[in-house]
């Protein structure tokens, strides 16, 4: 039985983890580990460590940058280690950010945090068990969290 990892944080003002899991378990039957750090910059390693100490077949790292510039900034290195974390361990870890400043007021964001971590658990679902799936969602300017974009018309 595959394993999922989720990784969240307790900076996130919205409980992303609890939200991905509800979702994987409508979808599937999977084992999941849940890991959670205090910030984004702490997601690479958790992501790493569910990957080679708890043998998780991809993992979701789950954070809320802030609004302001030095959050970027941080969201940017959590970022680039979760590239690493991916390349060292040749498994996709899934990147759910939603910052801060994305909402109008709480209830936008909320509503966002909700619906992006949903739609990426969908997503992780599709890469361990419906991968064809992602192929021919190819170039339809699929968007998690807002509304699809759709494909560009020639």
């Amino acid at each position: 039985m595959p394993t999922i990892g989720i990784a969240d944080t307790t900076f996130a003002r919205y409980n992303m983890g609890r939200a991905a899991i509800d979702e994987i378990q409508k979808n599937v039957s999977v084992k999941i580990k849940r890991v959670t750090v205090p910030g984004i910059k702490d997601l690479p390693v958790a992501a790493k460590k569910l990957i080679e100490e708890e043998r998780c077949d991809i993992v979701m790292a789950l954070g809320m940058p802030g609004a302001k510039e030095q959050d970027k900034i941080c969201a940017h290195e959590a970022s680039q280690g979760l590239i690493m974390a991916q390349l060292m361990t040749n498994t996709h870890i899934i990147e759910v950010f939603v910052h801060e400043n994305e909402g109008t007021d709480e209830k936008e964001l909320a509503f966002l945090m909700d619906r992006r971590t949903r739609e990426h658990a969908i997503n992780v679902i599709k890469l361990l068990f419906k991968p064809d799936k992602l192929i021919r969602e190819a170039g339809t300017g699929q968007r998690q969290g807002f509304e699809d974009a759709g494909p560009l018309k020639m």
